[in-house]
């Protein structure tokens, strides 16, 4: 059977010549020479694959954006998980900070409440971890980096806080810490003061841990440990 159809130049082989008149007819498929097939052969063109460049939304495939949006919400939960972490860390550090205080000293200072309360609000208001560390040491009276003039009795408080027996991540006790350390070497006053209070190794580190969980564990434990801050109740 013949079929008419109409001429157009880029699937016609421009080897051959169309009739003038609008369309051209041909029966059954037209051969052409090797050698006129082989000089033609760029202007075929192979089909883009539809999956990837001609699908549209059907080729967007359901079991991929599953997973897509698991591992988004996964990392949502992570992230979400890590500032909880932050401000617990940020909290107990707080309730060691001052019974650390009150164990030394016999009471406790207004310290005891503004002890890293920066920190804890920046994680509250969701910053990241890096901006509020860098921010809080800045800007602290307990840290060097801070170029403010420091308060001794707050970095006593603050480093013996930070010990292994209530911080299991850090390597070095507050004597080993020190000796390896020009920055808080290079302090005047802190040796002396360290050495007065024997680094806080005559603490009673178990102690004060139990008292942490028992008193100050949650919530009620933050509100009585701001509120007994405030009036020297401890």
């Amino acid at each position: 059977m013949d079929i008419k159809c109409n001429y157009h130049p880029y699937y016609f082989n421009h080897f051959q010549v169309p009739p003038d008149d609008a369309g051209i007819v041909f029966s059954g498929a037209h051969k052409l020479q090797p050698e006129v097939l082989e000089k033609s052969a760029d202007i075929f063109v192979k089909r883009p694959a539809g999956a990837k460049c001609a699908a549209g939304l059907t080729g967007i495939k359901p079991v991929e954006i599953a997973k897509k949006s698991e591992t988004l919400w996964q990392k949502l939960g992570n992230y979400a998980k890590n500032y909880v972490k932050n401000i617990k860390h940020t909290y107990e550090h707080k309730v060691v900070f001052a019974l650390v205080e009150k164990e030394l000293f016999g009471g406790n200072t207004i310290d005891s409440i503004t002890h890293d309360a920066d920190k804890m609000i920046m994680y509250l208001l969701g910053f990241p971890k890096s901006f509020v560390s860098n921010f809080h040491r800045k800007h602290s009276v307990h840290h060097t980096q801070s170029g403010k003039k420091l308060n001794l009795r707050s970095m006593l408080c603050d480093n013996i806080a930070s010990s292994p027996e209530f911080k299991p991540e850090k390597k070095y006790s507050l004597r080993e810490h020190f000796n390896t350390s020009p920055e808080l070497q290079n302090v005047d006053g802190f040796k002396a003061i360290l050495e007065r209070y024997n680094y806080g190794e005559d603490l009673d580190f178990d102690r004060i841990n139990r008292e942490k969980i028992s008193r100050y564990s949650g919530l009620k434990g933050l509100m009585f440990l701001a509120g007994a801050s405030l009036f020297n109740l401890f």
